[in-house]
């Protein structure tokens, strides 16, 4: 792809982003610690610009903009869905194997920092205005899954 080709198709996301999912979308306020990205055996930060809380319109939806270790693009676009609203590794075992095989990231993060409740979030990065459908829909069939594995577990548990 080259420079111009890139240049296009990230301003075409950008305007759809700000004029389509944030229009009026409520910003959460306060700092928000970076992410943390794995190339090539380094360790990336990806400093979170802002954060929209996409639960009005998308139940346990939110919409992270982040500051690129590269030059291109500028920012990055992260649709995110909460899985747990406390996190535990048990929980990141059972999604792993699903972000790995989808092409997703899974984080433990903590949405409001004020809470210091760190939230399980399944991210999809957007980079083409297309994959904004799509990401919602399988983001939301994993969630479905995920949530009926823990059901399975609790009532094991309780059957013991």
């Amino acid at each position: 792809m080259t420079y111009k080709m890139h240049k296009l198709t990230h301003n075409n996301l950008n305007s759809f982003i700000k004029n389509e999912i944030i229009k009026d979308i409520k910003k959460l306020r306060g700092k928000h610690t970076p992410i943390s990205e794995v190339v090539h055996n380094d360790s990336k930060l990806l400093r979170v610009e802002k954060i929209y809380d996409l639960r009005k319109e998308k139940k346990y939806f939110y919409l992270l903009i982040v500051r690129n270790y590269n030059k291109l693009p500028k920012l990055r676009y992260f649709l995110a869905i909460s899985l747990a609203n406390n996190s535990s590794d048990l929980l990141v075992q059972l999604a792993r194997n699903y972000a790995l095989k989808n092409d997703l990231k899974i984080i433990q993060y903590s949405i409001f920092p004020k809470t210091l409740r760190i939230q399980l979030l399944l991210l999809k990065e957007l980079k083409l205005i297309e994959d904004y459908a799509n990401s919602i829909d399988k983001l939301k069939i994993y969630r479905k899954e995920f949530r009926s594995k823990l059901i399975k577990i609790k009532n094991l548990l309780e059957n013991e």
